[in-house]
């Protein structure tokens, strides 16, 4: 088995019975004014049929619930989802969750 990392999901794409997650890191760059920005590129492509992304949407489900319950993430108002995580890997990266904050 090999294993791949990937900082989030840039975009998914359905292609007639398969849906396609385009996967891919997040690294700082400085701009023309030599601020720091956040880029996003795509590395991969994860490509699985309709059914097997429709059972792994519901495991990813299954561990969101227990990361909010433990307490390891928190909801996110949605206008402060559109925020820092769209800007860093455009509309498709917008997050539904944040770490919790340690205390």
């Amino acid at each position: 088995m090999q294993t791949q990392f990937a900082d989030t999901v840039l975009n998914i794409a359905i292609t007639g019975p398969l849906v396609r997650l385009d996967l891919g890191i997040v690294t700082p760059q400085a701009d023309a004014q030599g601020k720091q920005q956040l880029r996003a590129t795509t590395t991969q492509q994860l490509v699985m049929p309709i059914e097997g992304f429709v059972r792994a949407f519901g495991m990813q489900e299954q561990v969101m619930k227990k990361l909010m319950a433990d307490g390891v993430v928190q909801a996110k108002p949605a206008a402060q989802a559109e925020g820092a995580d769209a800007a860093a890997a455009g509309d498709a990266a917008k997050a539904d969750a944040k770490p919790a904050r340690k205390r």
